[in-house]
């Protein structure tokens, strides 16, 4: 399968990268400067760029004639931005979500920054983002030399046991660029407004420049179209111009139903010819993972967390079942999971929560993966508050809509979430 990502690490530089945090350094900088009198000339901030830390502080003293150390000059920077850093710098749009996608698809992350540990930490802390990376690494750990070297994301490749040609760096400055090139890795530069006199230079030598994360993301959603819809195709897919459409195996006929160009048909093709003029990717009939699981991985790889299973239900009963356990595998790795055949619609939630238009049919709710506790449910004949559901009693069976919403959620384990479209005739009486 193709890798959605030309490299195998992803090394992030800090301030107005992965931070919009530009500002910091400008209100340091300007309360700095105050202190002793003097405003800061427009020049000083450019002329930081890149440095670290220390050869900020040494670049300071010597260019207005500071009697501090440069110790003394770094104490002073620090206290002023550690309450910004730890209480208020967020991330840059789109920032999270990328972090996502490249973890999905096996990339591994390292952080390569200027700031030193005691800033980064509680920010990255706060913003729930410290533990994505296998590797931290600031330019106080290369002898608080700067980034234009190289040192810095070298030493992080090392930390991974990534090779630097395998490394992409995400830098906003020219120095951070240049450094990543001698490092031999791939260089991209993630525009900043504070660091805009440089891009044009920076364009010339990077591989890449970036407006913006929520710009490179890969497509969100995947939908994955099965051999079986018991309903009609068209009510099962609801159409979007940017899905990444994969059929598993004889699903792709489902597709074709529609007028659909899959992106990649994907399977062992025990069931039907694999078709000519497609993508394709044959696997062997021997496996683990049932096709639709395969296509579920392909599009993990390619950074999707939204998924629809079209169809799936019926026909035979293991078939049915291998489905919906892979709503729950795939709310497992953190994506959202849906699947409709026309006639259901079915969600596996982890530790979540959904809000579903009211439908004329029933409503029900089992545990997909063991004990799920904290189950609540509002907008239902039968309410539930802090419940819990086990795989071995249906007692969420059955549940009528009251408001033109639903709301169900789950506070641990995976719960399998199913709504009838339309009303049923009963017969036989019900089985609650």
């Amino acid at each position: 399968m193709r890798k959605l990502f030309p490299f195998d690490a992803a090394l992030f530089d800090l301030d107005g990268t992965l931070l919009d945090s530009m500002y910091v350094w400008s209100r340091v900088d300007e309360i700095y400067f105050e202190k002793r009198g003097m405003v800061a000339p427009p020049d000083y901030g450019p002329a930081l760029a890149g440095l670290s830390y220390r050869e900020s502080a040494e670049y300071t003293k010597a260019r207005f004639g500071f009697e501090e150390s440069w110790e003394e000059i770094v104490d002073e920077w620090t206290q002023l931005a550690h309450d910004e850093y730890a209480l208020h710098v967020e991330l840059k749009p789109g920032a999270r979500e990328y972090l996502t996608a490249l973890e999905r698809a096996g990339v591994k992350l390292a952080v390569a920054t200027a700031l030193p540990e005691y800033l980064y930490k509680p920010c990255l802390e706060r913003l729930g983002i410290l533990d994505r990376f296998e590797a931290l690494c600031s330019t106080d750990d290369t002898g608080g030399r700067g980034k234009a070297n190289g040192e810095v994301f070298l030493l992080a490749a090392r930390k991974l046991g990534v090779e630097p040609a395998k490394c992409a760096v995400f830098e906003d400055v020219l120095e951070g660029v240049h450094g990543a090139k001698r490092a031999g890795m791939l260089a991209y530069c993630v525009r900043d407004a504070a660091n805009e006199q440089s891009h044009a230079e920076i364009e010339t030598i990077a591989d890449g420049m970036i407006d913006g994360y929520w710009d490179i993301l890969p497509r969100r959603r995947s939908a994955i179209f099965t051999a079986r819809c018991e309903g009609d195709p068209a009510r099962a897919y609801d159409f979007r111009e940017d899905d990444l459409i994969l059929c598993a195996d004889a699903g792709y006929a489902l597709a074709k139903r529609l007028g659909l160009k899959p992106d990649a048909v994907i399977g062992d093709f025990d069931s039907s010819p694999a078709p000519e003029g497609e993508t394709v990717f044959r696997h062997p009939v021997i496996k683990d993972d049932t096709d639709a699981i395969l296509c579920a991985r392909y599009a993990l790889e390619m950074g999707v967390s939204d998924f629809l299973i079209v169809g799936g239900l019926g026909g035979r009963l293991d078939h049915t079942l291998a489905n919906l356990q892979t709503l729950g595998w795939l709310a497992a790795q953190g994506a959202r999971a849906e699947l409709c055949d026309g006639n259901v619609r079915a969600w596996a939630l982890r530790c979540d929560s959904i809000r579903i238009p009211r439908t004329p049919g029933k409503l029900s709710l089992f545990a997909l993966d063991g004990v799920c506790e904290g189950v609540w449910s509002r907008g239902v004949k039968y309410p539930l508050s802090d419940a819990a559901l086990t795989p071995l009693f249906p007692l969420g069976m059955g549940n009528d809509f009251t408001e033109d919403f639903a709301e169900i959620g789950v506070k641990k384990g995976t719960l399998l979430v199913i709504v009838e479209l339309d009303a049923r005739e009963e017969r036989g009486g019900s089985a609650n």
